[in-house]
């Protein structure tokens, strides 16, 4: 059985054992130099890869200049690094290839798709405006680039306006903030032309700028566009689609300037020619007043009379101004009285109170209303009771109703025998009658009893 430390320390033998010092030919990626001075990169073709390190005091003897995307051949010693495992080339020495790398090899490809697509033909060209009214500046808001661009802008043609769309202008989404920046730039109402610049870098650092659709947006772009990335001998695929190329950003912005800077020069010359005049003219009038008469009051006279004149007049308007002032703050204080007078708040405060006067008002009326009607029904009540047939009733009488439910009043319309009902203040009774007695002046009276016939004499209760 094996522990990992000897594993990894067999497989390195091995290696070195079996293969040693080798010659590697790959494309460099992920070049790392830090503070150290070693370089760290990768080897890789495509179907493998391997990584390498070139120590500081080998690297200084080398002619190449280390770069992601270049191909080398590298000579050294095969091993492995066995704190992580990992199979790592050592490398002694180092030689560029002929050819310019994958990133060249891919510039190259699409330069000629884009070519063939005819964004860099020559008919497509405008002409730069030789007297822009603003210039657009497309770059890092924190790059050299743009204070390069000011600077000469603000010697060159001081009078002209610089509008900055600002993007990143390398790294991962750098591509679409330069072409949405350029866009953005290009819409500005004013701008006439637009500058697309940067500093200088790698291959890798420039490499937004050879996104093809950034190319297509600066040949779309409906206001010319200067283009200024890198040094002088860094060529972009912006560049074949631009207008006009810049080998810096500095000589971008002296060919934004165009006629600016001739009209400068010539008002400059202008402002020199009369400042020479205007001297010499002071100097011919100090001779004239050199040579003038002694006695006369020297011109600082007046001008100390007029001085004065001047304070005077100073004063007078002051307080015309202070008393025109002080009327009409008079005046608004007048019109703020009267505005809070008329302030709807305050009259709503008023409206407020008053409806909430009314409404209590009104509550109070309407409850001392029906506490009235409600006395008046319980008297009309108690008054419906004492007169209603049942308090009679209970004082002994009876209601007599006929066989068709009429109120008998007058015994004189009944016939003996007719059945009668008789209502009592508890129950009621179902009789006969069996005679009619009474005096005339009371009218006849009833005699319920004993009658003829089988059933004659019985009363038949109802309770």
């Amino acid at each position: 059985m094996w522990n990992v430390s000897e594993l990894v320390g067999r497989v390195r033998q091995a290696v070195e054992n079996g293969v040693g010092s080798a010659w590697v030919r790959g494309e460099v990626r992920n070049l790392r130099i830090p503070s150290s001075g070693h370089a760290y990169f990768t080897l890789g073709d495509g179907a493998a890869q391997i990584r390498a390190v070139c120590f500081r005091s080998t690297l200084r003897l080398q002619s190449v200049a280390l770069a992601d995307g270049m191909e080398v051949l590298a000579w050294g010693r095969v091993g492995v690094y066995e704190p992580r495992g990992d199979l790592q080339l050592v490398v002694d020495l180092l030689e560029p290839l002929t050819g310019q790398g994958a990133l060249l090899r891919e510039f190259e490809a699409r330069k000629r798709r884009l070519a063939a697509e005819g964004w860099f033909s020559a008919d497509r060209k405008r002409p730069i405006p030789s007297l822009p009214r603003a210039v657009g500046v497309v770059t890092s808001p924190t790059g050299a680039a743009l204070r390069d661009v000011v600077q000469v802008l603000g010697r060159r043609a001081p009078g002209i306006r610089v509008v900055v769309s600002p993007a990143s202008v390398q790294g991962d989404g750098a591509a679409r903030e330069l072409r949405e920046a350029l866009e953005a730039a290009a819409a500005l109402p004013g701008v006439d032309v637009v500058l697309l610049v940067r500093g200088g870098g790698s291959l890798e650092d420039l490499w937004p700028f050879n996104d093809e659709d950034l190319v297509r947006a600066v040949a779309r772009s409906p206001v010319p566009v200067i283009t200024g990335v890198g040094h002088e001998t860094d060529v972009t695929l912006v560049d074949f689609a631009a207008d006009l190329r810049a080998p810096t950003p500095s000589a971008a912005a002296e060919l934004a300037a165009g006629e600016w800077s001739r009209w400068v020069e010539t008002l400059r010359r202008h402002e020199a020619r009369l400042n020479q005049a205007v001297a010499a003219r002071l100097r011919e009038l100090r001779a004239r007043l050199g040579a003038a008469d002694p006695t006369r009051r020297p011109p600082r006279f007046l001008v100390d009379r007029l001085r004065l004149r001047v304070d005077g007049l100073a004063d007078r308007a002051g307080a015309a101004v202070d008393r025109r002032v002080g009327e009409a703050r008079q005046g608004l204080s007048g019109l703020e009285l009267r505005l809070r007078a008329g302030d709807p708040r305050a009259r709503l405060g008023r409206w407020r109170e008053r409806v909430s006067q009314l409404s209590m008002r009104l509550h109070r009326g309407m409850a001392e209303g029906v506490d009235r009607r409600r006395r008046t029904v319980t008297a009309l009540a108690n008054r419906a009771e004492a007169l209603g047939p049942y308090r009679v009733l209970a004082r002994g009488y009876a209601l007599v109703r006929d066989e068709a439910g009429r109120v008998v009043r007058d015994a004189g319309g009944c016939r003996l025998g007719q059945p009668l009902a008789v209502t009592l203040a508890r129950g009621g009774l179902d009789v006969e009658v069996t005679g009619v007695t009474g005096p005339a002046d009371d009218g006849a009276r009833l005699s319920l009893g004993q009658g003829r016939g089988p059933d004659s004499g019985r009363a038949r209760s109802r309770a």
